[in-house]
């Protein structure tokens, strides 16, 4: 018996220094270790072994010579060889069929606002949209440089102004100026799902956003919301220091932690519904366009005879630098001029309003963007033609090559210009190098 013990341990000792699993034991194997272990149990409690075998007809040949053949292992055997050769052997198998032995690859996620890749959480995060003012007296904006995406669209007497959409708002210390809304940001804004943080609108606008049922947050006005009257004043401010110098409708602020307040006092929807896709396809890394595209390192986009915002191509970093009102376009809280991966310039169609008369005093306009129009896509220095296309108001704003095809955009921030079809002549792209101050 205490040959048979040795035999044990010494059988025990190397199967539990191998790393090796059960894969590839013989039957045989298997069975003359759960023998052995039997017996080296029952040898140390002192008790016979006990008998295993199955009931018989006639009882087997009982001998009386002891058992001296050791099991038949082999300290060469396949069972034995070290780890090595066994991961060689393992990546053979990987070789033949991956498919079997291979976990899945994990899976990639990528922002819908940018391209960039980003944790499953993140890319189901719902953007919130800020609409801010753009006149020159109300200089500089803040907080702008955060956004992921810039609209910037004709309002009354040849300004603009600007819907910056973006994902990560928290802890963002201040937006503004926040102004009013215009019925077309609303129709922008439902292109990627926004919570919409406006300051007042018209008439109209306050229409839509009950008809609609879009999830705002207004600065000046209550809000009409599943029936009962809701209010957001309370998480917006009046900037002390631009008071001094600026008139109160320039002033008025929101910070992150205001947005996140009016989000959970209303309980407004955080993630994006699951079959929600986003309006823009992009490149897994930066590429460079091809296909008869031309050279765009400066560009001028006109929404009036008066206005004619810029964007200089840095060839050192790829980034388009924005000016305008003749300087550097910079963002107030960091002092830092703006600028963009992807430059869109999208021509639609503005009428002057006339449901109301509040419109037609101030000399309101609307802009079409349920169809299909024309535009132009600049990246990387070089530009081409591009078609856009909204089926609905409601519906997501996509963009295409000019054969229909999918239009995929380089992955980082991108500014939209949605100007005039009054000036699809009047835009300037061209090779000249710039300063981008």
């Amino acid at each position: 018996m205490e040959k048979l013990k040795e035999i044990f341990l010494n059988v025990l000792s190397k199967i539990t220094s191998s790393r090796k699993r059960l894969i590839g034991f013989t039957g045989g194997a298997a069975a003359v270790i759960l023998c052995l272990t039997v017996v080296f149990i029952a040898y140390q409690s002192g008790q016979k072994t006990p008998d295993m075998s199955l009931e018989l007809e006639t009882e087997p040949e009982i001998t009386s010579e002891p058992v001296t053949e050791e099991p038949d292992f082999d300290e060469d055997d396949d069972f034995f060889e070290d780890d090595e050769d066994y991961d060689d052997e393992w990546d053979e198998d990987l070789e033949k069929d991956p498919s079997v032995y291979q976990p899945a690859a994990p899976q990639k996620y990528y922002s819908h606002l940018t391209g960039i890749r980003v944790t499953r959480t993140k890319q189901r995060k719902r953007p919130v949209s800020v609409i801010i003012n753009n006149i020159s007296v109300a200089m500089p904006n803040v907080g702008i440089s955060r956004a992921d995406i810039i609209y910037e669209c004709l309002a009354e007497g040849g300004i603009t102004r600007l819907m910056m959409v973006l994902a990560d708002y928290e802890n963002v210390a201040a937006f503004g100026s926040v102004r009013s809304s215009r019925e077309y940001f609303i129709d922008l804004s439902r292109s990627h799902d926004t919570i919409y943080v406006h300051a007042g609108g018209n008439p109209q606008d306050y229409d839509e956003l009950l008809k609609r049922k879009i999830d705002a947050m207004d600065g000046v006005n209550k809000l009409l919301i599943n029936g009962s009257w809701a209010y957001f004043s309370q998480f917006y401010y009046r900037d002390a220091e631009r008071r001094k110098t600026m008139a109160s409708e320039h002033t008025l602020m929101i910070s992150g932690e205001g947005i996140v307040a009016g989000i959970e006092q209303q309980n407004y929807r955080k993630t994006h519904e699951r079959d929600y896709k986003g309006p823009f396809n992009f490149n897994e890394k930066f590429t460079e366009m091809s296909g008869g595209a031309k050279t765009a390192n400066y560009v001028c986009v006109p929404y009036s005879a008066g206005f004619k915002p810029e964007f200089i191509y840095n060839p050192e970093d790829k980034l388009y630098y924005r000016k305008q009102f003749g300087k550097a376009h910079i963002d107030g809280e960091t002092e830092e001029q703006i600028r963009f991966e992807n430059v869109i310039i999208l021509f639609a169609e503005y009428t002057p309003y006339r449901e109301n008369a509040i419109a037609i005093r101030e000399g309101h306009l609307a802009c079409n963007l349920t169809g299909t129009g024309y535009g132009f896509y600049i990246s990387g220095g070089k530009y081409k033609t591009i078609r856009w296309q909204k089926d609905t108001r409601d519906s997501v704003l996509n963009l295409f090559e000019t054969d229909k095809s999918e239009l995929y955009l380089n992955p980082g921030k991108s500014f939209v210009c949605v100007t005039s079809t009054a000036y699809n002549k009047s835009v300037v792209i061209n090779s000249d190098i710039k300063s981008v101050d």
